[in-house]
């Protein structure tokens, strides 16, 4: 970027040097300092380089540009002194939000945040004969499975055992598959990602994907608009009034329930692990989905943090109904909360049961301790695998 606007001063000025008004090392310092302490794109820092940028234009002196340093070096002092960035004051906010006709994100009334009905027990996802190739690797060998509503199903296993890749498959966001996907009992085998989640499957990644830049309401939002991606496309452009408050509605309501609605207006760039986890939930939740693929939620994650997200899922699954398939390392947390788990292994099934049989099981033993003699296997689980 220096080598680009280095021509482009060329080609516009001719030349440069120390004296020339337009190429000071003032306007390097501020433009530099800009990106250190604004990374969450706050659109009035943008003032700060406007005015220092203004001022020499009309306030000439030979001591201009001393005092513009002056200005700036208390500036950046009062930032490390509040120790945080500083906010566009309310105020000015409110004044330049009625300036370009932007809607300020108001709560909407409690009357307008019904609470949805749960979902009934019954068929989620179910994969028939999963198998998954990358060329000569594969990485999915057949695996069979079921993930019914109103339940937590674990898939676990050792790093590289396929996990993801099922997920991936069960998404569609690789179709490259043999097998079926079944959802709600309707297969979605050759259904595009878009399609799934307007069928009510929801997802969240194992590397956190947020907007950073944009407000922790903003993010939970576009769970809401996701199941609409691909349906109507003018209704995404200029969505009706109707629709807005619903939106919103669903994402305030999603807030409460995963407990962070104080942080609504907080950008998501600035937020702990253990909150950003809490968003991604809220994303999936403020979405008509009755079937969640939360891929290793609690990595990251405290022994703290992981056991009040364990109760916060459940509370979801006992409160809404949704089945969740739950892809986790943490093992004291799929003992807590799974009612049945399966158990994969270089791409293959070798367990499937409730996490009593998981926690008495050989072949689980062995593939977690990396034992090849199964029947060699201690008849005691380790402690990172028993129930808590």
């Amino acid at each position: 970027f220096a080598a680009v606007a280095g021509a482009l001063l060329g080609v516009t000025r001719g030349y440069a040097v120390g004296s020339d008004g337009f190429y000071l090392p003032f306007f390097s310092l501020v433009l530099l300092a800009m990106l250190a302490i604004a990374p969450f794109a706050e659109p009035w820092y943008a003032l700060v380089p406007a005015v220092a940028a203004v001022i020499p234009g009309y306030i000439t002196g030979a001591h201009t540009n001393d005092w513009l340093n002056a200005m700036f070096g208390v500036a950046a002092v009062v930032v490390a002194m509040r120790g945080r960035h500083v906010s566009m004051p309310t105020s000015a906010t409110r004044f330049l939000d009625r300036l370009g006709g932007r809607r300020p994100h108001l709560r909407p009334p409690v009357a307008d945040s019904a609470p949805r009905p749960a979902a009934t027990s019954g068929v989620g996802i179910e994969v028939r004969d999963l198998v998954v190739r990358f060329g000569g690797l594969t990485a999915v060998d057949g695996i069979s499975l079921e993930a019914p509503r109103a339940r937590v199903t674990g898939l676990i296993g050792p790093n590289g055992a396929g996990k993801t890749t099922t997920f991936d498959a069960c998404s569609g966001l690789n179709r490259r598959y043999r097998g079926h996907v079944i959802l709600h009992g309707r297969d979605v085998t050759r259904a595009a990602p878009a399609a799934r989640a307007r069928a009510g499957l929801g997802r969240t990644f194992q590397r956190m994907e947020m907007c950073e830049t944009m407000s922790v309401l903003e993010n939970v939002t576009l769970g809401r608009e996701a199941t609409q991606a691909g349906a109507r496309v003018q209704t995404q452009l200029a969505a009706r009034r109707s629709e807005w408050r619903m939106a919103q509605s669903e994402a305030w309501t999603a807030l409460d329930l995963c407990g962070i609605a104080d942080i609504a207006e907080q950008q998501a760039g600035a937020l702990s692990t253990g909150q950003r986890r809490l968003v991604e939930l809220a994303r999936c939740l403020a979405g008509p989905f009755d079937m969640l693929l939360l891929d290793e939620p609690s990595s990251g994650l405290d022994v703290e943090e992981t056991a009040r997200f364990g109760v916060l899922l459940q509370r979801v699954v006992a409160e809404r109904g949704v089945g969740i398939l739950l892809v986790e390392h943490d093992m004291d947390l799929v003992m807590r909360i799974c009612d049945f788990v399966y158990v994969l292994d270089f791409g293959k099934m070798i367990f499937r049961g409730t996490p009593e049989q998981i926690a008495q099981s050989a072949a689980v033993q062995a593939a977690y301790l990396g034992s090849d003699e199964v029947t060699n296997a201690p008849t005691r689980m380790p402690e990172r695998l028993a129930p808590a």
